[in-house]
């Protein structure tokens, strides 16, 4: 079981993610610079856990 964590970062193609929050099957996420060298999650493999991705405006 994957546990993601605030911060954590997912990648959609060019597009990065840190993780906002998490409330139940739902990860709430923000746009995040792609300049960062973390390591970062797969979205295909979040989409495996949990049920659904939010993004927030800032």
């Amino acid at each position: 079981m994957m546990q993601l964590k605030k911060d954590d970062l997912i990648r959609d193609g060019e597009n990065t993610f840190s993780v906002a929050c998490i409330l139940g099957s739902v990860v709430y996420v923000r746009r995040a610079s792609d300049e960062t060298s973390a390591p970062m999650i797969e979205l295909d493999e979040v989409l495996n856990y949990y049920r659904k991705i939010e993004i927030m405006e800032k």
